[in-house]
């Protein structure tokens, strides 16, 4: 009898015990947006941020002077585009959905593969990419040196004239400035607002049944992870392969991050999926059969109310700046 009381209690303890670990996922800690880290040859100061922003916002990066990096990453839309593919120079198509900068400072790679280790670099492959600027940074530093508040500027922030090595440093300097922290999740963590009814269960359903933070995990909602999500069968983009090309590779993309979620669509790697809720619903059927599909990715079988009620918890993930931004457009 004594054997069987035993059993029954620490059958009990692990099931109050499964709630103690989904209550510990929502502490405040683990959801606080940490201090950028600059490189140590490359850190902040106001001259090199305006330098920065004011390169990124000028066509002088393109070509035919057509095209800056705002063209594509838009200021309104969590600097993302709202297109399935953003066009080039010359009208020339993209083959990738262009993702959102907000928070790109705290990746720990870039590009929709991962196949670049940093900002600074990452910063040339637009610049010499023929579907985007099809340029080239030292024709561009050529042209940049003839411009006297550009020459004043990269004098001041990094005491020489502007090369190649100012022109991908002041940006990276700007992108790290690009900070989203105050969207209505991170409020109600701070207990400034407080969720919906049903907003609270879409959180549970995201750190619970619908297993979403299996991937987008942490502050940034998402832990990085090259990974294939299921979308096709059959890929015409092979993904990280294009980098490796090592077969395992193929079709694997990085996991995006789920901030700003409301105002960055398109959706995934190609932009196919025009609405959260075709998201949702293409997780919830498991996705479709490839042989690198992640094994977290399999049917969810959730109902109608909980679909509406997880699409409500990720606009919450959509800071406050973007959403009213979003609201005066309708």
């Amino acid at each position: 009898m004594k054997k069987k009381g035993v059993g029954i209690s620490i059958i009990l303890v692990t099931f109050f015990s499964c709630f103690l670990i989904k209550k510990d996922s929502f502490k405040k800690e683990k959801f606080l947006i940490p201090k950028m880290i600059f490189e140590e040859s490359n850190h902040h100061s106001q001259v090199r941020e305006e330098l920065g922003k004011k390169i990124f916002f000028d066509p002088i990066l393109s070509i035919d002077s057509s095209l800056s990096c705002a063209s594509c990453h838009k200021p309104n839309f969590a600097f993302s585009d709202t297109v399935k593919y953003s066009p080039g120079v010359f009208g020339r198509a993209g083959i990738r959905n262009t993702p959102s900068l907000i928070n790109i400072g705290y990746h720990p790679y870039f590009l929709r593969e991962g196949s670049v280790p940093t900002i600074e670099m990452q910063a040339l492959i637009p610049i010499q990419e023929k579907n985007e600027f099809a340029h080239n940074i030292v024709e561009i530093s050529k042209l940049i040196q003839q411009i006297p508040e550009y020459a004043e500027l990269s004098k001041k922030a990094y005491d020489k004239e502007p090369d190649h090595y100012v022109i991908t440093r002041a940006l990276g300097v700007y992108q790290r400035t690009l900070i989203s922290d105050n969207t209505k999740f991170d409020k109600s963590l701070a207990g400034k607002v407080k969720l919906s009814k049903e907003e609270k269960s879409g959180r549970d359903l995201f750190f619970g049944k619908a297993n979403c933070s299996s991937c987008h995990s942490g502050f940034n909602f998402t832990n990085y992870k090259l990974t294939n999500n299921g979308l096709y069968e059959n890929y015409k983009d092979i993904g990280r392969m294009r980098a490796t090309k090592d077969s395992n590779d193929l079709a694997v993309f990085k996991t995006p991050s789920l901030r700003n979620i409301s105002v960055t669509s398109p959706y995934m790697h190609d932009g196919s999926i025009n609405s959260l809720s075709e998201v949702i619903e293409h997780y919830n059927k498991g996705g479709k059969k490839h042989k690198n599909k992640d094994s977290v990715i399999r049917p969810l079988s959730l109902s109608e109310k909980e679909k509406n009620n997880l699409e409500l918890f990720l606009h919450c993930l959509t800071d406050e700046k973007y959403s009213t931004l979003l609201n005066d457009d309708k």
